[in-house]
């Protein structure tokens, strides 16, 4: 006998069985051959007769292929039936030991004989049909439809040609005869629409994990349901999580003054030292746009501040749109009936967004599309990056990335507020008194319409200059600019009109111009 056989201890007299043995196994070295292991999902009872269900071929390319290849084996019941849709298992690694066990009993011994126990190997990979079947159906046989692809399948060229459309009916189903023992069968009816299954009903595999817990603080109640007449049990979270935004009012409207009571109840949860820090910059500035703001916070504060949503609201209310759109102000500060709040109005413009050329609609196109629509995400900082390596320019100030000066950017988005752009350029039409309006227009805030257009265009113009060449504007960069509005303005004198048809009149010759090769702008 060896020494890894295990015999069961003989019947002895008495009422207490033996006790186990104290004596250690003896340690056998694993071997290394490798195993690959297929759970089949029902009774087998010799190994190759999984090969009738699963091509070889199959088997080989799956365990083959890289563990990075999600790799399905595909089951099939009914090879010979097309429209029997394969159940899909999933290779996956696996720690376990191919063990063979050997029974050796003689012929007429009452004994329970001698098992051996072998370890064959490792099996680092393992197939398993853990999802349900798709959902399938199998069409009429004597249908024209799967005659026809019958005839695809085996690529009978007759068949094909002599095929015809059948004449349509409108019996779209037709009872299903009774069963022979004369019960009725267990479905009513069956389809005479003739429709193919698809070659994959679903990928997605049932059931599917969503991985769902309930919360900890969910608990079961009681309700009492009148149609069903009864009392049924539903769980309910009682610590549901309140939402807090900042309050957004339209323009013209009435401003709040204070915060929302539910605001104010949970005020003595925030840090006093940023709640006050906030407070003194709305003192300072009534009207802030939410990054601008952040850069008079560490980068501590400015986390704190972005995850608890409680800040924002305790401070400032927001327009929904207007000159206003998406701003921060003070309560009870009215941005729409003070004329001297022109300077905090949100001025943001649009970049040419360059993409890959469709050959058939644009036949003659800027060369430089080509690699702006291969630059990545981010492309602009990682370029900045480069050029502060190379000593062409200073580090990118995060404190400054609200402000424009028309000599270095810190942002590649033109979004200011007016009293954040310092071009001198710029500036001058910003506080021209003729360019103000008395009211506050829901489009151009306090500025003429075509004033207003003016100063878009030439922070357009301007921004993009210095993003693309890296130096500063020159004066002469914006002439075409200032003579289409003095021209814009001088026609529409003439002929009577507005301010509205003259900031029309001037966008049309800007993006006129615009649209021109960059050599042939002049």
């Amino acid at each position: 006998m060896s020494d890894d056989e295990y015999v069961p201890p003989s019947h002895q007299s008495g009422d207490e069985a033996p006790g186990p043995s104290m004596g250690a196994a003896r340690i056998r070295p694993l071997p290394r051959t490798t195993f690959r292991s297929v759970e089949y999902p029902g009774p087998m009872q010799r190994p190759d007769q999984i090969l009738r269900l699963i091509n070889q071929e199959d088997i080989d390319d799956t365990f083959n292929a890289p563990m990075s290849d999600m790799r399905q084996l595909e089951l099939r019941y009914r090879p010979e039936n097309r429209a029997a849709v394969p159940v899909r298992g999933n290779r996956v690694a696996s720690q376990k030991v191919l063990v063979k066990i050997t029974k050796k009993r003689r012929k007429g011994k009452p004994d329970h004989g001698v098992f051996t126990a072998d370890v064959l190997g490792n099996i680092p990979q393992t197939v398993r049909f853990r999802s349900m079947a798709d959902y399938q159906y199998t069409p009429a046989a004597d249908s024209s439809v799967q005659t026809l692809c019958q005839a695809l399948v085996d690529l009978d060229y007759d068949s094909i040609l002599d095929y015809k459309v059948p004449v349509l009916h409108e019996e779209y189903f037709s009872p299903n005869p009774s069963n022979p023992d004369g019960t009725p069968p267990a479905i009513s009816y069956r389809s005479l629409m003739e429709l193919q299954p698809t070659p994959l009903a679903s990928s997605r595999q049932l059931p599917h994990n969503f991985s769902y817990r309930m919360s900890a603080n969910t608990v079961e109640e009681e309700v009492w349901d009148d149609d069903a007449q009864e009392t049924k049990k539903r769980y309910v979270n009682r610590s549901r999580t309140q939402g807090w935004s900042v309050p957004a009012v339209g323009h013209g409207h009435p401003v709040p003054t204070e915060p929302e009571q539910n605001v104010r109840e949970r005020l003595d949860r925030l840090d006093k030292r940023i709640l006050g820090r906030l407070r003194e910059l709305f003192e300072a500035r009534p009207i802030w746009l939410r990054y601008a703001l952040l850069t008079h916070f560490d980068e501590k504060d400015r986390y704190e501040i972005l995850t608890n949503k409680l800040y924002l609201p305790a401070v400032a209310f927001t327009y929904g749109a207007g000159p206003y759109w998406k701003t921060l102000v003070r309560y009870g500060y009215d941005a729409t009936t003070r004329p001297e709040a022109h300077k905090y109005q949100r001025v943001y413009v649009y970049l040419d967004v360059k993409r890959g050329r469709n050959n058939v609609l644009n036949n003659a196109a800027d060369p430089e599309d080509d690699d702006e629509s291969k630059r990545p995400s981010f492309w602009w900082e990682h370029e900045q990056d480069a050029r502060v390596a190379q000593g062409l320019r200073p580090p990118l100030d995060p404190t400054k990335i609200h402000k424009f000066d028309g000599q270095i950017l810190h942002r590649n988005k033109p979004d200011y507020q007016l009293i954040d752009i310092t071009d001198p350029f710029i500036v001058k039409y910003i506080y021209d008194p003729t360019s103000m309006m008395d009211v506050c227009d829901h489009h151009t805030g306090w500025y003429r319409p075509v004033s207003f257009e003016l100063i878009k265009a030439l922070l357009r113009s301007r921004f993009a200059d210095l993003r693309d060449t890296h130096e500063p504007p020159t004066e002469d960069s914006c002439n075409f600019i200032l003579e289409s509005y003095d021209r814009a303005i001088e026609e529409s004198s003439a002929a009577g009109n507005g301010d509205k048809d003259a900031a029309d009149a001037f966008m049309r010759r800007v993006v006129a111009h615009r649209r021109l090769p960059r050599d042939e702008r002049g």
